[in-house]
């Protein structure tokens, strides 16, 4: 919330084809090695799948690193993906979700399919998976996997810590299904807010854990948005979502940490929840949601580090470099003055081209000196 020297250039991720050609590395099918996992151990192929998901973590998320600083990036984020095989293609995940991979170009791309959760009973049933198994055994996987990264990466590129996958709502609602949850918000609310508040009470252990390893700064992620509006009134996210918030972001400051709310959508509307939920940063600010950044800097630009504004749906993937110059010079003469600001796509996906990253970290570079002359 400060003028630092220059304003810096975050990414929440870079995908698998993008950090193959920023490092002109050989294409890797993930697919292809899955198969072959499953041919090589014909008596116990699931067990060997799922064996190798902390390697597959690990390799991810430092081709990530490696290929944000060879960028230039100043902050890259990385996270622990709570998944297990089911079968070949599937996946389910801590919070009941069930995914499907798709294939990009060989790489994985898990795909939402449906939630599992559609009881109280059945809730209750993963409520003591959490309190029992879940947290004691990802907050371990937590230490190992931060400390790998720090000891490789955060003398080079400060890392983020988020929570990929696991937010809160998006957990939350996906895991119950859209119907059952919103079913329940309606009906049995107090349900709603038990199922925030178990999650955030698992987040606080792993962001906990990754402090012991070393992490500063987290991201919790999660959107709480459609294009149009927030999915419900801000009343009940008032209600509801912001104790869960707040025990997290309490969490992280009585560590000394920091924490961000990553989130897509038109979030305006929440901008009162989001700030007094005590977060210090915002990322996304999706300029083809109609988030008004001046606006947003105008009202809680103060309070709360602003980070994103760069369209990943056309700038960053069919843009020119004068359009991707053009994004990061006007969000930084908006947003930029008094500190505060960080250039950011406002998501990632496999579409971006490293071309055009690589023009934001450029026009970052050269607008982004302080004192701001733009």
């Amino acid at each position: 919330m400060e003028e630092p020297d220059r304003v810096p250039a975050h990414a929440i991720a870079i995908d698998g084809n993008n950090v193959e050609t920023i490092l002109g590395k050989k294409h890797r099918d993930s697919f292809e090695a899955l198969e072959r996992l499953v041919r090589d151990n014909p008596d116990n192929w699931l067990d060997a799948l799922n064996n190798v998901v902390d390697q597959m973590e690990r390799s991810i998320f430092s081709g990530m690193c490696e290929a944000g600083i060879e960028i230039g990036l100043d902050v890259i984020q990385v996270g622990i993906l709570p998944y297990q095989f089911i079968s070949k293609y599937e996946m389910s995940d801590i919070f009941g979700r069930i995914w499907k991979l798709k294939s990009h170009q060989g790489h994985f791309d898990p795909y939402y399919m449906r939630g599992t959760i559609d009881s109280v009973e059945k809730w209750e049933d993963i409520k003591q998976k959490f309190e029992e198994i879940y947290t004691n055994e990802y907050t371990k996987k937590a230490r190992k996997f931060y400390r790998s990264i720090k000891r490789k990466y955060t003398d080079k590129i400060f890392v983020v810590v988020e929570t990929i996958y696991a937010g809160i709502f998006e957990s939350a609602w996906q895991g119950m299904g859209i119907e059952f949850f919103f079913k329940m918000l309606r009906k049995n609310p107090r349900l709603i807010a038990e199922v925030f508040d178990t999650i955030a009470n698992f987040n606080v252990a792993m962001f906990n854990a990754y402090i012991d390893a070393g992490a500063e700064v987290f991201c919790e992620a999660g959107d709480i948005a459609y294009k149009s509006g927030p999915f419900f009134s801000p009343k009940k996210y008032d209600e509801l979502l912001q104790p869960a918030y707040k025990k997290l972001t309490d969490a992280v400051h009585d560590r000394g940490g920091k924490i961000i709310l990553h989130t897509d959508g038109q979030i305006t509307p929440l901008l009162e929840m989001i700030v007094n939920s005590g977060f210090d940063g915002l990322q996304s600010l999706e300029p083809t949601a109609n988030v008004d950044l001046a606006l947003v800097k105008k009202k809680v630009g103060d309070k709360i580090c602003l980070l994103g504004n760069i369209d990943v749906g056309e700038v960053l993937t069919t843009g020119t470099k004068q359009d991707v110059f053009d994004a990061v010079k006007y969000a930084i003469k908006t947003a930029g003055p008094g500190g505060g600001f960080m250039v950011s796509p406002t998501n990632m996906h496999q579409g971006v081209n490293p071309q055009n990253l690589r023009w934001m970290v450029e026009a970052t570079h050269e607008y982004g000196k302080y004192p701001l002359n733009l």
